[in-house]
């Protein structure tokens, strides 16, 4: 993951950031010239933490280093107790969150976390920042689940996810949890949702699994793989048919129709799910609970 380092002169914050300590020690250098601060190399490098790096994260480094993704995921994490077993979601946002997390167990102000993860990058994410990690087949129920959103709605406790492939997972678990809130930021928000639905079928599925689409009114798109040839597979050997469906008005009826699809593992449809959404925006951070 990348690391970043943050310097607080009279409420004025000096930053940067790289993927390795060597280079973001560099980069701090530069930024601290610039501004007339004296830091020797161990004070540089004791501001230097770990942060989500944008070329592991399926969204642009742009995206991912947006000053409300990284709002909104740094008070998500304020969701979580000391005690808690926690479910870590995917996504820009989210990494942010899973971040905070880290930085809170490192300065003790968190103790006795387990995490459970609902993908690769996050299980990567949280190991490099020491997060205690477990198997969901640890577990019968979560305390809390921090997750991200390719849309949520503000008015109903339903999100779109899949945008990373992880959804089955991320379903699984984020039902587990006592508590499942969204770290996202308000340019995701719908209502009603009208973001492509991604449906993971089985290989010799997808063909019924489009014509399904067709019938129900979809237009359904086989996801395709980047820097390589082919389709993409997710971590369970399924591929993703993203089904758009322009808005969704009845959401219940969409995700029991999705479910009935032959070959059909699991929709992005995470109806009537979600307690808590924390966003990030220009200028702040808001909460909607439901």
């Amino acid at each position: 993951m990348a690391k970043q380092f943050v310097y607080d002169e009279n409420g004025e914050e000096i930053s940067a950031w790289a993927e390795s300590t060597d280079e973001a020690v560099e980069a701090a250098r530069e930024k601290l010239e610039s501004a007339d601060v004296e830091l020797d190399d161990g004070e540089i490098r004791e501001r230097i933490r770990v942060v989500p790096s944008p070329t592991r994260i399926k969204s642009s480094p742009e995206d991912v280093l947006m000053d409300k993704r990284r709002r909104g995921g740094i008070e998500a994490a304020e969701m979580v107790e000391s005690g808690m077993d926690v479910g870590l979601g995917t996504g820009s946002t989210t990494a942010w969150a899973i971040a905070a997390i880290g930085w809170k167990l490192e300065s003790g102000e968190l103790e006795d976390i387990r995490g459970v993860a609902t993908s690769l990058q996050s299980h990567d994410l949280a190991r490099e920042l020491d997060i205690p990690l477990t198997d969901v087949d640890e577990f019968e129920s979560l305390d809390v689940a921090i997750d991200g959103a390719d849309q949520w709605d503000p008015e109903n406790p339903h999100v779109v996810k899949g945008g990373g492939a992880s959804h089955a997972r991320e379903k699984l678990i984020d039902e587990m949890a006592d508590r499942l809130v969204i770290a996202t930021d308000d340019e995701k928000q719908s209502t009603p949702l009208s973001y492509e639905v991604p449906l993971s079928v089985l290989p010799e599925s997808r063909n019924v699994a489009q014509s399904w689409v067709k019938e129900q009114g979809g237009d359904p798109q086989l996801r395709y793989a980047e820097k390589k040839d082919g389709p993409l597979f997710t971590a369970n050997g399924n591929l993703i048919v993203d089904c758009d469906f322009g808005e969704i008005d009845d959401i219940e009826g969409r995700a029991a129709d999705l479910a009935r699809i032959p070959g059909a593992q699991e929709h992005g449809l995470f109806v009537d799910m979600v307690d808590d959404v924390i966003y990030g925006t220009d200028d702040d951070v808001e909460h909607v609970e439901f």
